[in-house]
């Protein structure tokens, strides 16, 4: 995961491990985050449509699928902007600016990532 392997990098206190890291996270972030999530989004209504089912009709679907899309929202508002500011600051040696606006980027994304846990959650059990 991202947010692990990131703070093991900014602990070290390397300045080049911490360009490093905020450039791969970047880039993680874009082709993953972006395109798979987009593609799970996708393949679950095109699922949803072969069943014959409305997935805004089940609780658990839409639940899923609300908790989903509020978290790309997040991703797209807060975390994505950050994550080029951090890539900006990382050039820079103002260090407390990079490890608060790192700071943020944790707290967002692993709420948003226990968000998309409830997800699974919500797959697997279908609470009604």
């Amino acid at each position: 995961m991202t947010g692990v392997w990131s703070i093991r990098a900014f602990r070290t206190g390397n300045a080049e491990l911490r360009r490093f890291a905020v450039r791969e996270i970047l880039f993680t972030d874009l082709w993953f985050t972006f395109f798979v999530g987009a593609a799970v989004i996708m393949s679950g209504f095109g699922l949803s449509s072969l069943l014959g089912m409305n997935p805004w009709a089940v609780l658990w679907t839409r639940m899923a699928l609300i908790a989903s899309i509020g978290s790309g929202i997040a991703w797209l508002a807060i975390v994505l902007p950050l994550e080029f500011r951090l890539k900006r600051l990382a050039t820079g040696t103002d260090l407390h600016a990079i490890v608060r606006a790192f700071a943020w980027w944790n707290l967002v994304g692993w709420t948003i990532t226990v968000v998309l846990f409830s997800v699974i959650y919500l797959m697997v059990a279908r609470p009604t």
